[in-house]
Parts: C-alpha cells; sequence; structure tokens
C-alpha cells in the first residue's frame, strides 16, 4: 500500500485536516525553512494528533545533540536527514536513539551517485528509507518525471517497473508532488511512499502558505485508489 506523509505542519488546523484524512505519516520541519517549529510547538501539536499517525522530524545538518534536544521534548518515530550527514554521522545517530526509531536520509534528484549507493543491501542496517527530492525542498519546484525514470533504470512509458526495489530498500517519492500529478507518479516509478508538502498548500489572503484540506483529501483520495486497485 502506498503511504502518504505530509510534512511542514505548523498549527491546529492543521492536525485537525490530519486527524480526519489519517495518512500515515506527518512531517514537523526542526531546520531553517518557513515552516519551521520548536520542539515545544510541535509537541503542544502532536498532543492532539491521532496516535496512529506516524511523526517525522525533519532536520538539515543539525548536530546529534540538537536532533536528541527536540527527541527528549517530543518522542519522534522517524528522523529524516536533509543535509550532508555522512555515514559516521547517522550511524552514531544510530547508535544515539532508541531501537524503534527509524532514519530516512533525503537525497537530490540530481544525486543519483549518493541514491543508488543507499540504496544498496549494505546500508539497510544504516537508513530505513530513502527519500528522493527536487534541488529545493518544499519549494513545490516539479523535476521532470523522465529524470526519475532514467535515475531508477525504468522505461517512462510503462507502468511499475522500477528497478531500486529490487533489494530491501523502499524510497518514498518528494518534489512538487501534487493531486492532479500524484497518480501518474505513483503508476511510473512504484514508491514505497510520497512525501508532499507545498503541493496541498494555499496562499492566504496575508501571503502565508497553510494546508488546504481539500488538496490534502483530494491527494490522498489519489493514492487510495491507486492503493484499492
Amino acid at each position: 500500500m502506498i503511504q502518504v506523509k505530509i510534512c511542514g505542519i505548523t498549527n491546529k488546523n492543521e492536525i485537525k485536516y490530519l486527524n480526519i484524512l489519517k495518512p500515515e505519516y506527518m512531517g514537523f520541519v526542526f531546520t531553517k525553512s518557513k515552516r519551521q517549529v520548536t520542539a515545544r510547538e510541535a509537541k503542544q501539536l502532536s498532543n492532539n494528533l491521532d496516535q496512529q499517525i506516524k511523526i517525522v522530524g525533519v532536520f538539515k545538518d543539525n548536530s546529534i545533540d540538537e536532533i536528541l534536544d527536540v527527541i527528549n521534548i517530543l518522542p519522534l518515530n522517524i528522523i529524516q536527514l536533509h543535509g550532508k550527514e555522512d555515514e559516521n554521522f547517522i550511524s552514531s545517530l544510530k547508535a544515539s536513539v532508541e531501537k524503534s526509531v527509524s532514519i530516512w536520509k533525503a537525497l537530490s534528484i540530481s544525486d543519483a551517485e549518493n541514491i543508488r549507493k543507499y540504496a544498496d543491501n549494505k546500508y539497510r542496517d544504516l537508513i530505513d528509507n530513502i527519500l528522493i527530492d527536487g534541488d529545493k525542498p518544499g519549494s513545490g519546484e516539479i523535476f521532470p518525471l523522465e529524470d526519475i525514470c532514467k535515475l531508477l533504470k525504468v522505461d517512462s512509458n510503462k507502468e511499475n517497473n522500477c528497478n531500486l526495489t529490487n533489494n530491501t530498500c523502499s524510497f518514498f517519492l518528494a518534489g512538487g508532488i501534487t493531486p492532479e500529478n500524484v497518480a501518474e507518479r505513483i503508476v511510473k516509478v512504484s514508491p514505497y511512499g510520497i512525501d508532499v508538502s507545498s503541493g496541498v498548500e494555499i496562499t492566504n489572503e496575508d501571503g502565508t502558505r497553510t494546508k488546504s484540506f481539500e488538496k490534502m483529501r483530494s491527494l490522498i483520495e489519489e493514492v487510495r485508489a491507486i492503493n484499492i486497485n
């Protein structure tokens, strides 16, 4: 079943939407971003979150101590690393957290070498998922479907023929995913899950952006329809 992660949650209304729609994962951003929240803000928001929804903490080049400081306030199900964290850092981090905490490594679509490296079976004890994103995470930037098909060595004219999952690696797909394009991307590259933020947002009158219940619902319905079929 294709999993859904809604990332960049910042307010109570968005928590309410999550509880109604029940994606498998939600994300709080703890690094510099227009969607950044503090650990205490995230903890307060999570108090009203459906416990079946897993909490992902997004970090970028934070120290291990900074990550642990967040976890001490808000227990996380998943740590998602978006920076230049290398194998030694990830290994040390893994040794510093509970075994129940998963680690995901986000990689740019342009970083083919590391995507293929971390997809290899020998890294399964180090990371639990890779997340393939655009060069500007959270921007809504859409990279051509052909780019990821080429990276995964699949035929963009065929369906469900992704070779990245020939081992035990599973991957999430991000990068400009919207309710309008999610079905095509899932069908073409067969990800384990999809990660969306700006693709389910609206711009308010004051220029701020918040999650749209209708867009979230539409996207999740598209994914669920694929799961049923």
